[in-house]
């Protein structure tokens, strides 16, 4: 059996990565099997001209054709038939046999007169043929008459193959006449049947690609090609579906973009229209009623007033969110030790903490940990996360904030127990106006954009953040900023 990583080698040099070397290797391989037809047809030909001349039926006019190794067992027939004669000589060119010559046994040629004979010189009117026997003991001399009368009758079968002979070449036969057609044609059967194979292994692919182009064209952006090569195609096969797979991404998220600027204007509208409606009204109503207690007044006011710092922390919030995204926004970066940066940061939500009845846990390195970073924007992204955990869970919760350093990355992991995220929204979390409370005027107030504020600042920084699994519910945030 064949080794299958004989064959598995056989069809990766097929697949080769240059397509000159895929060629190169097609024309060899034609070479070769123009050399095997060309050696068969040497072969061949050898082949036919050996069994023909054995095997062909013996013309009994000439020396050449009627020799016998017994020459008194040769046919003579046709030569007394159309008044020629035969001679059998021994090596002194003594006549031994005779059949209708005019030299009887025993007669013996002049050495001239016998080279004239056999040259066809003495113009006596007959034409000789001579061969010599197996063993050259003897001289087979044949003479068939020359005259007009009996050319005409003996020539007609006989003449053209004599003076063939007497040239030394060989009669062509009607095979070796079709032959050389007969290889024009497989030779040119095989130059077509191969020609389409080498086309094969280039056209077909090229098709499947401008297939997998047309059904692209067409808007199907999740067509891919597939094409088992290794050549240039194959890497245009790979560029092309590169090429269809960021497109396709790019479309999903222009369309997720649209998606969620439609969904952004619906939120902003939904989230002004409630404090503006509360403004407006009161407002209304205050100007309208002059006779209202001064306590009640200040009861609206008070209502008109909070509204009014609720529409403004949205706005403000927003503004903040679209200054972050923006790509000219740049940050103030410098060298600064995070553990120090973060107890500070902590010691501010303290008395926060200890009023809203939230324990707190804090794990800091006292070691130096220097990163580049902007320290107004990171107390704002990670103040997003720590107010989340104090507004949106009962007291009693614990926070737990750790500072660790892995590889030059700081790691900030901020992690509570309190009530946790609904998994259908922590693949969103950090979207703009996802919040985890189902109502939107809820009594937190949130605008929403807090948690997309902080991820905006910390992939500015060059980091990143996520929401672990937390084994006791509540919510685990980790931070990983690496200085550069």
């Amino acid at each position: 059996m064949i080794n299958k990583n004989k064959l598995k080698k056989i069809a990766g040099y097929f697949k080769s990565k240059k397509m000159a070397t895929q060629l190169f290797g097609n024309y060899i391989i034609f070479l070769i099997i123009l050399i095997a037809i060309f050696m068969l047809t040497i072969f061949t030909l050898l082949f036919y001209l050996s069994f023909n001349n054995k095997n062909s039926s013996k013309d009994n006019t000439t020396a050449e054709y009627i020799i016998n190794q017994n020459y008194k067992g040769i046919n003579v027939s046709n030569f007394i038939k159309y008044k020629g004669y035969v001679e059998v000589l021994d090596k002194n060119l003594v006549i031994v046999m005779e059949n209708g010559s005019k030299h009887a046994v025993g007669f013996k040629y002049a050495q001239k007169y016998y080279h004239d004979m056999i040259n066809n010189n003495l113009k006596d009117g007959y034409f000789y043929s001579s061969k010599y026997g197996y063993n050259k003991n003897s001289i087979l001399i044949t003479a068939m008459p020359n005259s007009i009368f009996d050319t005409y009758i003996w020539g007609l079968e006989h003449k053209q193959q004599l003076e063939e002979d007497s040239k030394f070449s060989i009669r062509v036969p009607t095979f070796l006449q079709v032959f050389p057609f007969i290889i024009f044609i497989f030779l040119l059967s095989t130059m077509v049947l191969y020609s389409k194979f080498t086309s094969m292994i280039f056209v077909k692919p090229l098709k499947k690609l401008l297939k997998g182009v047309n059904t692209f064209k067409n808007g199907e952006y999740s067509a891919r090609v597939e094409i088992n090569s290794l050549n240039e195609i194959g890497q245009l096969k790979d560029a092309f579906n590169l090429m269809a797979e960021k497109i396709q991404q790019e479309r999903l998220l222009r369309e997720k973009a649209e998606h969620n600027r439609k969904r952004m204007i619906l939120d902003i509208s939904h989230d002004l229209k409630n404090p503006l409606t509360s403004i407006l009204g009161y407002s209304e109503f205050l100007l309208e009623n002059n006779d209202i207690s001064l306590d009640a007044k200040n009861r609206l006011l008070k209502v008109i007033n909070n509204n009014s710092r609720r529409a403004n922390d949205l706005i403000q919030d927003l503004f903040e969110f679209s200054r972050i995204e923006s790509t000219e926004y740049k940050l103030d970066i410098g060298i600064h030790d995070m553990g120090e940066f973060l107890r500070e940061l902590i010691a501010g939500y303290v008395p926060m903490m200890e009023q809203q009845g939230v324990k707190y846990k804090f794990d800091i390195t006292e070691d130096e940990v220097d990163i580049s970073f902007d320290r107004k924007n990171l107390d704002r992204a990670l103040s997003n996360i720590i107010l989340n955990s104090i507004k949106y869970n009962n007291a009693g919760i614990t926070i737990s904030i750790k500072l660790l350093l892995v590889d030059d990355t700081a790691v900030i992991i901020i992690e509570d127990d309190g009530v946790g995220i609904d998994k259908e929204f922590q693949g969103d979390i950090f979207e703009p106006f996802v919040r985890v409370d189902a109502t939107r005027n809820s009594k937190t107030g949130g605008t929403g954009l807090g948690l997309a504020i902080s991820k905006a600042i910390i992939e500015k920084h060059g980091g990143n953040i996520c929401l672990a699994q937390n084994i006791n519910n509540g919510c685990k945030f980790i931070i990983k900023l690496r200085d550069h």
